[in-house]
Formats: C-alpha cells, sequence, structure tokens
C-alpha cells in the first residue's frame, strides 16, 4: 500500500495524492480541478458519472473522492454509498467529502448516512474545502460496517448510547451502575478535596 499523501503531524501535501473528483457539469467540474491545482493536484481523476467514479476506484489507489451529490445519471450518494459497500480496499475506507446545493437537514443526514465524512454547501470555495482536507485528514472517528450503513461512525461524541438504550458496539459501556465496591468518603474527606492544604516541607 501506498504512504499517504497527507498526515495528520505535518503540513498537508497533495502534490503526491490520488484525487477523485466528480461532478456532473462540466463547469462545476473545471472549477473543482482548478481549485485543487491551487492545492498542488495536477492530475486528478474527473468523472462525471458514477460509473466513471466506480472504474477509477476498481483501478487506482484514491487518497480522497471529492463527490457532487449530482452525477451525471445518477446521484453522488449512490456513489458514495456504493464505494463504502464495494469492499475495495483501501478505497472503502478513503475520505469522502460530499458538494450538495443543498443543506436542508434532510440533505445533511442523506449525506451522512451514505456514508460521507463531511458535507460541503455549495459554491465550495478554496478556503473552505481546504478546511474540510484538513479536517478529514485529522479525523480519528472509527469505520462501522453493518448491512444497512458502511462509513466513518456518525456519533461525533462518544457519549454512548441513548439514555434507556442497550449499545449496539462492543465498545459502548453499560448504563448500569454497579454497587460501589469500595466505602465512601466521609464529609471531611470530601471537604479536603475542595480545601487542599500547603505542603510543608
Amino acid at each position: 500500500m501506498a504512504a499517504p499523501a497527507f498526515r495528520a503531524d505535518e503540513r498537508i501535501n497533495l502534490a503526491n495524492a490520488e484525487v477523485v473528483l466528480a461532478d456532473g457539469h462540466a463547469e462545476g467540474l473545471e472549477l473543482l480541478a482548478q481549485i485543487f491545482a491551487g492545492f498542488g493536484v495536477m492530475t486528478p481523476h474527473r468523472c462525471a458519472k458514477p460509473e466513471a467514479v466506480e472504474e477509477v476506484a476498481r483501478q487506482r489507489e484514491i487518497n480522497l473522492f471529492v463527490i457532487d451529490s449530482l452525477l451525471d445519471g445518477g446521484s453522488g450518494y449512490d456513489a458514495v454509498r456504493w464505494l463504502r459497500h464495494s469492499g475495495l480496499k483501501p478505497n472503502a475506507f478513503a475520505p469522502v467529502i460530499l458538494i450538495t446545493g443543498h443543506t436542508r437537514a434532510s440533505e445533511v443526514f442523506r449525506a451522512r448516512d451514505c456514508g460521507a465524512n463531511f458535507v460541503i454547501r455549495k459554491p465550495a470555495t478554496p478556503t473552505v474545502m481546504l478546511q474540510r482536507i484538513v479536517w478529514v485528514s485529522r479525523e480519528a472517528r472509527k469505520f462501522v460496517q453493518s448491512p444497512g450503513y458502511a462509513g466513518p461512525d456518525r456519533r461525533f461524541q462518544m457519549l454512548g448510547p441513548p439514555v434507556g438504550e442497550k449499545g449496539r458496539r462492543s465498545d459502548d459501556l453499560s448504563v448500569d451502575v454497579g454497587a460501589a465496591t469500595t466505602p465512601n468518603l466521609d464529609q471531611s474527606d470530601i471537604d479536603a478535596l475542595f480545601q487542599p492544604k500547603k505542603a510543608i516541607g
């Protein structure tokens, strides 16, 4: 497997990155290509159709997918969902930024549920795009695979399952608090914790 094109502990270098840019409109695809040329990506894989995204994903090891929600003859959401369930390693786990002209809650949830790492609203500016690339390069969410969903864990905070619900993941903590295993502190011990005394030495 090739070395990652960018790492969280150093400056991002996209010069050698394999990047897929997918947009169903020629103007949008050209704009994306110009933005990424400014980041140092000189030969991005340009795709207008979902089939083109699939073909590149099968042939190349990709570092980043940037996919518009509207592709020629298909949906960007479906392309991301296909990628996540494709079983192609490492591409099925590659960062995906989804671009959409609609940021209604339903569209954001749809992007989240198809497996995208992040959603960007059109028009995508170079500054926002670079910020999101840095963000996904440092992302530490676990990758989840199940029959209904594949992608980064949709929980941004590890708060555990909702109150009253049993956790579905092996690392979810139990909501039941067991009995104390040591005696309770008496009030003088508790007071001492909040009123530390100066050490004399």
